[in-house]
C-alpha cells in the first residue's frame, strides 16, 4: 500500500505562500542523490562528491540516509529571504536551539524511547517513527545531552565544504533554472489562482478544497499543523516531494522546471575546454544553451565565457531577432525565438554530448 502525506492547505495557509530557492536544501538533496543514484546523470556529481574530505562525506552520509527515511531539518533552515545565501543558512544551522536539535535527531536516532506526543503531532504512531531511527554516533548523543556544539561546528564546516565542491561551481546556473520556474508558477498564480497553482506543485491528489495527498515513503497527516507554507523549487529532485517542518514554516520542496539543464549528460559546469572545443561558434554555443530563459552572467558562467564576449554576442543576437530579452526585477533574461529554433535545430542536435 502507498503511503502519503495528508497536507491541509486552506485559505490561510495559501495567503502565507512564498518561495524560496535554499542552497542547503540542494545540498542535502546532492547527498541522497549520491546515495542512491550515483551512476545516473549529473555525472559531475560523484567526481565532486570525491573531492569531500573523507571526515565530512563520513558525517553527511550518516546524518543524510536515505534508509531512515527522515532528515534532521536543522540541516535545511529557513530564512525569511527568497534568495537566502549559503552563509545565511549555515549561520542559521549554527544557530539551532537544543530543544529544535534534540526534537531532530530524536526521529533520525535511537535517543531514548519515542516521544508519543512529537510522533502524534507528526501523524505517526511511535511504532512506525521508531522505525526510521538508527544508532547515534558520539557526536549525536553529546548533542543530545546538551552539548550541542560540537555537532553544530561539524556540521556547518562539512556543509560548507560541501557546498564550495559540490555545488557552487554550478549555483548560477541552477540559481537561474529555479528562479526561472518561480516566474512560471508567480504566472500560473495570476492566471488560475492560488489553489491550483498550489495543487499542482505539491502534486496533489484527491484535493477537497481543503487538504491533498502527496506520494510519500512516510504516513504523515500534517492537516492539523497551522504552518506558513514555503515552496522551494529543486533541480535534485525527480520524484516525491521534500517536505521539512522548520518552527512555524513548511517547507515543500519540488521538482523544477527546466533541471535537465543542470543535471542532463551534455551539462556539468566543470569543464569549458570541452564546450569550446564542441566545433560551435559562440552565437551557435548560446543559442544552444538557451533550453530556458536565462540571465547573461548564468550563461557566461555555464560556457566558461566572459560576461563582456556574452553581452556582447547576445546583443547581436537580439538585434537579429534570434533572441528575446525581458526584464525581470533587477535582471534581464534572454530567449531562443521561434527564428532561433528553426535555424538552430539541427545544429543543436548534431552536438556531441561530453563523455
Amino acid at each position: 500500500m502507498t503511503e502519503m502525506i495528508r497536507l491541509g492547505l486552506n485559505d490561510r495557509q495559501l495567503s502565507t505562500l512564498r518561495f524560496t530557492v535554499s542552497p542547503m536544501m540542494h545540498v542535502v538533496e546532492a547527498v541522497l542523490w549520491v546515495q542512491q543514484r550515483p551512476h545516473q546523470p549529473p555525472k559531475w556529481l560523484p567526481r565532486r562528491w570525491s573531492q569531500v574530505s573523507p571526515a565530512n562525506r563520513a558525517l553527511l552520509l550518516d546524518l543524510i540516509d536515505p534508509a531512515t527515511h527522515s532528515v534532521p531539518d536543522f540541516l535545511m533552515p529557513l530564512t525569511d529571504q527568497y534568495r537566502p545565501t549559503a552563509e545565511t543558512e549555515l549561520a542559521a544551522i549554527a544557530a539551532t536551539p537544543l530543544d529544535d536539535l534534540r526534537a531532530h535527531l530524536r526521529l533520525t536516532y535511537r535517543l531514548g524511547p519515542v516521544d508519543e506526543t512529537f510522533a502524534c503531532h507528526l501523524g505517526v504512531v511511535p511504532a512506525v517513527a521508531d522505525k526510521w531511527r538508527k544508532e547515534p554516533t558520539s557526536l549525536v548523543e553529546a548533542a543530545w545531552d546538551g552539548q550541542s556544539a560540537p555537532l553544530l561546528d561539524a556540521v556547518q564546516q562539512a556543509l560548507a565544504e560541501a557546498w564550495q565542491v559540490l555545488l557552487a561551481p554550478t549555483w548560477p546556473v541552477i540559481r537561474s533554472v529555479t528562479e526561472t520556474d518561480v516566474m512560471h508558477r508567480l504566472q500560473l498564480v495570476k492566471t488560475a489562482g492560488m489553489s491550483s497553482a498550489a495543487v499542482e506543485l505539491v502534486d496533489g491528489e484527491d484535493w477537497d478544497g481543503q487538504a491533498a495527498q502527496l506520494d510519500s515513503p512516510l504516513e504523515l497527516d500534517l492537516t492539523r499543523l497551522h504552518h506558513r507554507i514555503v515552496l522551494a523549487p529543486s533541480v535534485l529532485l525527480d520524484r516525491g516531494r521534500a517536505v521539512v517542518i522548520s518552527g512555524d514554516d513548511l517547507l515543500i520542496g519540488y521538482p523544477c522546471r527546466g533541471r535537465a539543464v543542470v543535471i542532463g549528460p551534455h551539462t556539468t559546469g566543470d569543464s569549458p575546454v570541452e564546450l569550446l572545443n564542441d566545433g560551435l561558434g559562440t552565437r551557435h554555443r548560446l543559442i544552444a544553451a538557451l533550453e530556458i530563459p536565462q540571465p547573461g552572467h548564468s550563461l557566461a558562467a555555464r560556457l566558461g565565457l566572459s560576461k563582456a564576449t556574452v553581452s556582447y554576442h547576445l546583443g547581436r543576437l537580439h538585434s537579429s531577432g534570434l533572441v528575446e530579452r525581458r526584464r525581470l526585477g533587477r535582471e534581464v533574461y534572454y530567449a531562443r525565438t521561434p527564428a532561433a529554433d528553426r535555424l538552430t535545430t539541427p545544429l543543436r542536435d548534431a552536438r556531441p554530448t561530453p563523455s
